[in-house]
């Protein structure tokens, strides 16, 4: 198991029970996590909340993961975006996004590639904030 780094993943998935699924997996994993299922609400998060990484699924309520990740490129150019999907194969226009990964990995493996994103992505304050917040009470 990675070691503990309390950052704060924002999780976007408008199906309820995998949403529900994957932070209560990253939470194991001692993350943690605010999982939303609109856009509109994921990118007030964007805006309002200390975010280190954003996880979006590719098919999301009217719009793509895709398009999610641009909008979030305007707010927060730097801020590091996982997209998965439940295909095996990358979607187009991945120009928006730092990784990309297919719902049928195991664990182990998406946190390897969380690690990876929180590892090189972000401004250097963007990073000192996340790796440097303590972990909240309780659930989110």
């Amino acid at each position: 198991m990675t070691e503990a780094t309390h950052n704060f993943i924002l999780l976007v998935d408008d199906d309820a029970v995998g949403r529900s699924l994957r932070k209560l997996v990253l939470e194991t994993r001692e993350h943690r996590v605010l999982a939303v299922g609109e856009v509109d609400t994921a990118l007030r998060a964007v805006q309002h909340e200390s975010i280190c990484l954003v996880i979006l699924d590719y098919f999301l309520d009217g719009t793509t993961g895709t398009e999610l990740a641009r909008q979030i490129r305007e707010l927060k150019p730097g801020l590091p975006i996982l997209l998965l999907s439940a295909s095996c194969s990358e979607p187009d226009s991945m120009e928006y996004v730092d990784g990309y990964l297919s719902k049928l990995e195991p664990v182990q493996t998406i946190e390897e590639k969380i690690a990876s994103l929180l590892e090189r992505g972000g401004s250097g304050a963007t990073q000192s904030l996340c790796r440097e917040k303590p972990p909240l009470p309780g659930p989110c």
